[in-house]
């Protein structure tokens, strides 16, 4: 199990994910803090530390701490990794599954994944949408024997929501790797642009909190539409 500090962290975080601070952009006091989650301010200041780290907040003597202006609904957030349903929580986000199966990881996904080839894994390719706008095109694969149970069911809603709430699943940490390409023909279709137009991809490697990779997946995005977001703090 993590840290105090660090599961005080997490649970801040989320709530500035939600907007809870969204009226003030002020954080609770330490003392606040501490009465809150039943542990010393020394964990609080830790947990502080932390998020003024990652730059999703700020200190001003004598004032306090404050969320940093940035609106999180607006872009793909590259500090975490919980989906465009997460990302875009205040817009109309949809999902059409266009491929599910159970099969197995081919050369490239083992290499990705760690993993023998033959090892039984779920592919996903998903078109999300928001508002109404072609957005992405997610090609997936889940390692079976770690994931344990899927379906085209759970795919049309929210994937990680799924792992984290029902599967239970300890994620850890992820590699992402953005580039630019040209658009293949199919994915140019699907978002309603022309064959070998631009199109910003990402990579994503995901870990359970054990170091075992989980989830390999290639997202397309359309060029128009797609922001990202990667908060930072500079240290002098």
């Amino acid at each position: 199990m993590a840290p105090k500090y660090k599961q005080v962290a997490e649970q801040i975080e989320t709530d500035i994910m939600n907007h809870v601070y969204q009226h003030t952009n002020k954080l609770l006091t330490e003392d606040e803090y501490a009465t809150k989650y039943g542990v010393s301010r020394n964990t609080i200041r830790k947990a502080i530390e932390i998020l003024v780290n990652k730059g999703y907040v700020y200190q001003v003597q004598g004032s306090g701490v404050f969320v940093r202006d940035h609106y999180m609904s607006d872009y793909v957030n590259l500090e975490k990794l919980q989906g465009l349903t997460s990302d875009f929580s205040g817009r109309k986000v949809e999902t059409q599954v266009l491929d599910f199966e159970l099969t197995t990881a081919n050369d490239e996904v083992a290499e990705r994944m760690k993993c023998n080839v033959g090892t039984p894994v779920y592919y996903v390719k998903r078109l999300r949408l928001v508002d109404d706008h072609p957005f992405s095109v997610e090609d997936s694969y889940f390692r079976k024997d770690l994931v344990v149970y899927l379906d085209r069911n759970i795919t049309e809603k929210s994937i990680y929501n799924y792992f984290r709430n029902d599967q239970k699943l300890a994620i850890g940490f992820a590699d992402r790797v953005i580039y630019a390409d040209f658009l293949n023909a199919e994915d140019a279709t699907l978002l309603g642009l022309k064959e070998n137009d631009p199109a910003l991809l990402v990579d994503n490697t995901v870990y359970l909190t054990n170091g075992q990779i989980f989830d390999v997946s290639r997202s397309t995005h359309h060029f128009r539409h797609v922001k990202m977001l990667k908060v930072s703090n500079i240290k002098s």
